[in-house]
C-alpha cells in the first residue's frame, strides 16, 4: 500500500472513531436526560401524593386543629402582669376543643345542625 493510501486509511479510521465518540456522547446525554426527566417527574409525583394525604389528613384531624392564637394567649398573659409556660397554649387548646365537642354533641342531642351559645 502506497503511504498516502495508508495515511488516508488511517483518517478516516480516525473519523469513524470521532463519530463513534461523539454518538457515545450524544446517547449519554440523552440518557442523563432522561434520568433528570424521570427524578423530576417522581419528585412531581411525591409532591402530589404528599399534598394528597396532607389534605385527607387535614379533614380527619380538623377537630385537633389549633383553634387558640399562641402569640394572643400570650399577649393577653402578658396583659395582666404574669408570665406564661410553652405548654400552657397547647392545653388551653385541649380545653377549648373538648367545649367545642360537647356544645356539638349537645346540638346534635338536640336534633339542631347548629351549635349556639346555649349549648355551651
Amino acid at each position: 500500500m502506497a503511504p498516502a493510501k495508508k495515511a488516508a486509511a488511517k483518517k478516516t479510521a480516525a473519523k469513524k472513531t470521532a463519530a463513534k465518540k461523539t454518538a457515545a456522547k450524544k446517547t449519554a446525554k440523552k440518557t442523563a436526560a432522561k434520568k433528570t426527566a424521570a427524578k423530576k417527574t417522581a419528585k412531581k409525583g411525591a409532591k402530589k401524593a404528599a399534598r394528597k394525604s396532607s389534605k385527607t389528613s387535614s379533614r380527619k384531624s380538623a377537630a385537633q386543629a389549633n383553634v387558640v392564637v399562641a402569640s394572643k394567649v400570650k399577649e393577653s398573659v402578658k396583659a395582666q402582669d404574669v408570665r406564661m409556660s410553652s405548654d400552657f397554649p397547647e392545653a388551653l387548646n385541649a380545653e377549648i376543643q373538648a367545649t367545642i365537642d360537647r356544645a356539638v354533641q349537645r346540638a346534635k342531642d338536640n336534633n339542631r345542625g347548629t351549635v349556639r351559645p346555649t349549648d355551651l
